[in-house]
């Protein structure tokens, strides 16, 4: 909410991804009876524009899939008033000035609102679309934003006279406005067109005030025929292929033509071109999808939807950085479900067909804790005990496993569950002990079984240390073993002479593990003790990860959510890389420390915002150069 903020006027009327692969499996599932695809919250790492990621932000990659024709859309639809009614949230708070009005409304302050750098948003209803981008962008660069809209209102020295005298008028405010109190960053974006010149010299004196750079970013034209959320809706209902819908968006009838050349001819100015993100070329060229990633594409007339420009959040942040207006880059990438099981399919997405897979209970760690290190090139997905997740389902039909290992017994997992697994593989076969320190040597001495070489053991009490150690130690295939915090337990110390290590690394500090124990290894194995362990969890993951390359890729999850980082390792030990932990709110400062060392290229966070707060995604981004 604006600090304070005054109503004047009417207001305007009211790799392939996760998703390619979801569209591309869809007659599969129905074959095999799973439930038809459920609808999309809005949160989904690969939904609108977020489809088209694949390695960097800079360029988009259009994949199987990501041309939407079939339903679920994301807003949902029919009927169509769920995307054409949608404002940005700051109309709500009285910070859009409608067609009468003419005051400024100098309270509408956003973003990172005592943050140094001082951005202006100033143009028409159209740069309002691009308002839930540019709001995260100013919390991830610590800017404090400042609205200033007005429908059909460009901010251009170029009156409008009787036709829209009001537009005159509040653009004169606005400029004794500004002139008394100017931003260092103007972002701007008008519909209005043939304004070249009258850009110049707005831009110019924007320039005189001591504005820094002046950014005008991407118009978008106004579709030809009917309106796209209307034929969405249409097709939605009666059945059909929704690239019928396709819209031709010609430049001419945009704001684009003049913003572009205007920007050319100013020093401080740049055009941001985000249509590659919007209409990527595609068999429709040069007609555009009206639904990309599964999210509508348009509001209101010529309007973007909210809902679509917010996965935009990520590739204006890369182009903003570009220009040099961004000190930050987007990073970090989250991969995070709607809950814990969606999460473990989202991270299996990169995994290769016909690799042996892992399916643990995500009600609880003990069975699952030591499967994370074994899964090799594959992935550990999770199952509720008496059924398969949706989600868990999908990932099996994509992945064909060429082996299925259930851990734990009937208790984790039930017998029905292994069934239906059985129709996903023609190798299924449970892993599991009478508790979970005979899980984990069960899990041990699963083939491959390697003779010598390295062993982890950590706490059985907890789960933190041994899911920091999972990923470290499947870099090489090696077992992660449990212990109790004063004794090593018999089924323990039987898989260990079996395996003849050459070398335990103990991960955990004397709280977790006593030295006792490592004085009971030392002597029933022969092998070279090591301990890894720091004050707390985090400390330990920031000690373990001490060996991974700089610059390459680090995974960071939550250090209270055993699901998100049991699904985490595999992939980082895949990569070479480590998994770091962080607090639901907050980065510890061993964290933030291990990413400022690693200077990472890359942080994938895993899990969603439940388990890690929106706060500490902004904070990695921070650290990342």
């Amino acid at each position: 909410m604006p600090s304070s903020c005054r109503t004047d006027g009417a207001t305007a009327p009211a790799r392939p991804s996760a998703r390619q692969l979801l569209v591309l499996l869809l007659t599969v599932l129905l074959v095999l009876g799973a439930a038809p695809a459920s609808a999309f919250t809005g949160d989904e790492d690969d939904l609108g524009a977020r489809a088209l990621y694949e390695d960097s932000w800079a360029t988009p990659v259009l994949g199987p899939g990501d041309v939407t024709r079939t339903g679920p859309v994301y807003p949902t639809s029919p009927p169509a008033t769920n995307v054409l009614r949608r404002e940005p949230t700051y109309y709500d708070d009285g910070c859009h000035v409608g067609l009468r009005g003419t005051t400024v409304l100098p309270g509408c302050l956003y973003g990172a609102r005592s943050g140094s750098v001082q951005v202006a948003m100033v143009g028409d209803s159209h740069i309002g679309r691009l308002f839930p981008a540019l709001e995260e962008i100013a919390l991830r660069e610590g800017w404090a934003l400042r609205t200033y809209t007005k429908s059909a209102c460009a901010f251009v020295d170029e009156p409008r006279g009787a036709s829209y005298h009001e537009c005159d008028t509040y653009n004169e405010a606005l400029r004794d406005h500004l002139a008394e109190d100017p931003p260092d960053i103007v972002l701007t974006l008008a519909k209005r067109q043939e304004m070249a010149d009258g850009y110049v010299r707005t831009w110019t004196w924007l320039q005189s005030l001591g504005v820094e750079h002046v950014v005008a970013l991407w118009d978008s034209p106004a579709p030809d025929g009917a309106p796209p959320p209307e034929c969405v809706a249409e097709v939605l209902t009666r059945g059909g292929d929704l690239t019928t819908c396709a819209v031709e968006l010609p430049d001419a009838d945009s704001g684009n033509p003049s913003m572009r050349a205007a920007a050319a001819r100013v020093p401080i100015a740049d055009f941001v071109d985000l249509r590659d993100w919007v209409c990527p070329p595609s068999e429709l060229s040069p007609r555009c999808p009206v639904v990309l990633g599964g999210a509508q594409l348009f509001g209101l007339g010529s309007h973007l939807s909210t809902s679509f420009t917010w996965t935009l959040t990520d590739p204006l942040h890369q182009r903003l950085h570009e220009i040099g207006v961004a000190r930050h880059r987007p990073s970090v990438d989250r991969v995070g479900g709607a809950n814990r099981y969606e999460s473990a399919a989202l991270m299996a997405r990169d995994v290769p067909v016909g690799q042996r897979i892992f399916v643990a209970a995500g009600g609880d760690y003990p069975d699952a804790l030591a499967s994370a290190a074994r899964a090799g090139h594959g992935a550990v997905l999770l199952t509720r005990r008496d059924a398969l997740p949706a989600a868990t389902r999908q990932a099996l039909s994509r992945l064909q496993p060429s082996e299925i290992v259930v851990v734990g017994g009937t208790a984790a997992v039930s017998r029905a569950v292994f069934t239906d697994l059985q129709g996903y593989s023609g190798r299924v076969h449970r892993v599991s002990g009478s508790d979970r320190f005979g899980t984990a040597a069960a899990l041990a001495v699963l083939a491959p079984r390697r003779q010598g070489g390295t062993v982890y053991l950590s706490s059985g009490s907890g789960f933190a240390d041994a899911l920091a150690a999972a990923a470290q130690a499947g870099r090489t295939d090696s077992p992660v073993l449990l212990v109790r915090p004063g004794s090593v337990p018999h089924v323990t110390a039987e898989v260990l002479a079996q395996l003849a290590p050459e070398r335990l690394v103990v991960v955990g500090g004397g709280a977790a593990v006593s030295d006792a124990v490592l004085s009971e290894l030392r002597v029933g194995t022969g092998a070279e003790v090591l301990r890894v362990g720091g004050a707390n969890r985090y400390e330990t993951a920031a000690l373990l990860a001490q060996d991974v390359a700089p610059r390459g890729e680090l995974h960071v999850t939550s250090g209270t959510v055993f699901a998100d980082a049991l699904v985490a390792a595999p992939a980082a030990a895949k990569i070479g890389g480590a998994v770091l932990l962080v607090r639901e709110g907050s980065l510890p400062a061993p964290t933030a420390a291990a990413v400022r060392e690693h200077d990472p290229a890359r942080l994938v966070l895993v899990g969603g915002r439940a388990a890690v707060a929106d706060d500490v995604h902004r904070a990695l981004i921070r650290l990342v150069r």
